[in-house]
């Protein structure tokens, strides 16, 4: 007794597959004179009918679920990988006494096997017709190579869902690892903020010479850990996109005086002049992410004074052209609320500078562009122009080399921000 039910064919296959299995099917109809098309899978007992297409006479319907004992479409993948080729199903001996041969009506029949890259059966792709028509030899080859295109759709979604699968894996793995940097960086932080703030108290302390040794190692040692910590936590959420941006109105003049006085000493100690630089008619209120601003100089004034033994180290901020990034003082943003400019950065140093051929790897992460005495005697991790880079970015901004030589060094980032009040000076 013949048993079929239906199946909702779109949680089979995917909207791509069915799209190409129409696609097939349709391509099939205007080349063979046959009335139906179809293609249909074959799992391990049942046949399931993916795609049709009916003329005239309706001898099959998408959806349509059988058991392969009553499945031309399943005698394809059961009697080799040659095409089937029936004259009459009424009287051929693989179809005259099957249940379903009734149901579908007299009809010559043709059918072709799918597989799948791995030699495994898929189904196959079947014409029907009920005028008892004959295939020919390029109806068989036709139907051979829409079978092949649709064996490559079925291997190119195969890929793109292992890449799906290995692409999700990636991404587990990434919050994984910012979940767990972001643990051990605050385990290793409490601790670490302890041991650098007993050091600033022993520092209010009387002590020997031995004593103030010891504990400036400590200080800069305890220092040298924080940065690294730091850095690395910033490239994990910047590698997994978990790092965000803020909006909020800074004073850029209080920033680089800020920054300014931090690296005062570090200057000073070296006999280095540092200076910051800002127009007189530069609007001091601007909107943007002050924090990422501050973390970037720092790092550029940190390499700068680092790397220079002599002479200055210079911070620069301008108005320039965002196509450019060129220096435009005198350009003015538009008039009115919120208007955008480019607000450029620049550091410039008298340092050693960095070698031609070292400057192609100058923003990859943990490159080391120095020898190795400078290594070992500034050490770092190398992630630090990488981070740079990958917040300016962020930011829709664009961080480069503007020239390096044996005089010294400038960097150069321009950043898109808005003025709350646009007010310049004369």
């Amino acid at each position: 007794m013949l048993k079929t039910s239906y199946a909702d064919v779109m949680e089979i296959l995917s909207e791509k597959l069915y799209a190409s299995a129409a696609q097939i099917v349709d391509t099939a109809s205007k080349a063979i004179p046959a009335n139906t098309f179809c293609i249909a899978l074959s799992d391990e007992a049942e046949t399931k009918v993916l795609n049709t297409i009916n003329r005239s006479a309706v001898i099959l319907q998408e959806g349509l679920v059988i058991d392969h004992t009553d499945s031309y479409c399943h005698l394809v993948t059961e009697n080799g990988p040659e095409p089937l080729i029936i004259d009459n199903n009424l009287t051929h001996p693989l179809t005259r006494d099957m249940d379903v041969t009734p149901f579908v009506g007299g009809c010559s029949f043709m059918g072709v096997t799918i597989k799948t890259s791995d030699g495994k059966i898929f189904g196959s792709l079947c014409a029907f017709d009920d005028k008892f028509y004959t295939y020919t030899l390029h109806d068989v080859e036709m139907l051979t190579s829409l079978a092949a295109f649709f064996e490559n759709m079925l291997d190119l979604e195969r890929t793109h869902r292992l890449w799906r699968a290995a692409e999700e894996e990636r991404l587990k793995t990434l919050e994984q690892k910012s979940n767990l940097l972001a643990i051990l960086s605050h385990e290793i932080r409490t601790p670490m903020n302890a041991i650098l703030n007993v050091g600033e108290m022993l520092q209010s302390t009387v002590l020997t010479d031995t004593q103030q040794q010891y504990l400036h190692l400590i200080h800069s040692s305890g220092s040298s850990l924080m940065t690294l910590l730091n850095q690395i936590l910033d490239y994990s959420k910047l590698d997994s996109g978990k790092m965000d941006v803020s909006r909020e109105p800074f004073s850029l003049r209080g920033c680089l005086i800020d920054l300014t006085q931090l690296f005062r000493t570090e200057a000073h100690r070296k006999g280095i002049e540092l200076h910051e630089i800002i127009p007189m008619n530069m609007p001091d209120l601007w909107i943007g992410d002050e924090n990422k601003i501050r973390q970037i100089l720092v790092n550029l004034l940190s390499n700068a004074l680092k790397f220079t033994d002599s002479g200055e180290v210079r911070i620069e901020a301008y108005v320039s052209s965002g196509s450019e990034q060129e220096r435009t003082d005198k350009r003015k943003p538009k008039q009115g609320s919120e208007d955008e400019a480019y607000l450029t950065f620049a550091v410039t140093d008298t340092g050693k500078g960095i070698s031609a051929d070292k400057q192609p790897m100058l923003f990859q992460a943990f490159t080391q562009l120095h020898t190795a005495n400078y290594v070992n005697r500034y050490g770092g991790t190398g992630l630090g122009l990488s981070i740079c880079k990958q917040l300016v970015e962020l930011m829709d901004g664009r961080l480069r080399l503007e020239y390096s030589s044996g005089t010294g060094s400038r960097f150069v980032f321009s950043l898109p921000m808005t003025l709350p009040e646009a007010s310049w000076g004369d």
